[in-house]
């Protein structure tokens, strides 16, 4: 009877754990660190990347045109500028519902994509997400980032996640 006693309660909490393990919800979840930058709308933390929400960059090895009609880097400026927002402050990421690799990543409480845009690095999508237009429309004017100049979206604003 005492092994009973002791027995049962124990197989309760391992079939507990195991329906915990088993149905736990597969996928991203929220995480917070030190982030690496792989592209101007890409970050990783602990070895998950993270997509930013809401933007369209250069790609990274994307040259843009300045006023006079030079060449210039901006896609690898981009890169740049998503590095220096980063560096030294944890990044919070929060995967978006129903995509595999959008995530709302945060600085100190700032959007990163927010910033990007703000920043002149990146446009704003157009569809399905907190409205950016504002910021871009800010940056084009002060002549901000890829703005200096003339910027092939390799992504439609109005076609992008």
């Amino acid at each position: 009877m005492k092994l009973f006693k002791i027995a049962v309660p124990v197989l309760v909490l391992v079939g507990i754990g195991t329906g915990a393990f088993i149905y736990w919800p597969k996928g991203r979840v929220e995480q917070e660190g030190p982030a690496t930058v792989v592209k101007a709308d890409v970050v990783e933390i602990t070895g998950v990347r993270h997509r930013l929400a809401g933007i369209v960059v250069p790609l990274p090895d994307q040259q843009c045109l300045d006023r006079k009609g030079q060449p210039w880097p901006c896609g690898a400026e981009a890169i740049k500028a998503l590095t220096d927002l980063t560096t030294g402050t944890p990044v919070l990421c929060r995967p978006r519902a129903g995509s595999p690799d959008l995530s709302d990543c945060f600085v100190a409480g700032d959007s990163l994509s927010e910033l990007m845009v703000r920043r002149g690095w990146a446009m704003a999508c157009r569809s399905g997400h907190a409205d950016l237009s504002d910021w871009e429309r800010n940056a084009r004017f002060l002549l901000s980032g890829v703005w200096r100049g003339t910027f092939d979206p390799p992504t439609p604003p109005d076609q992008c996640q």
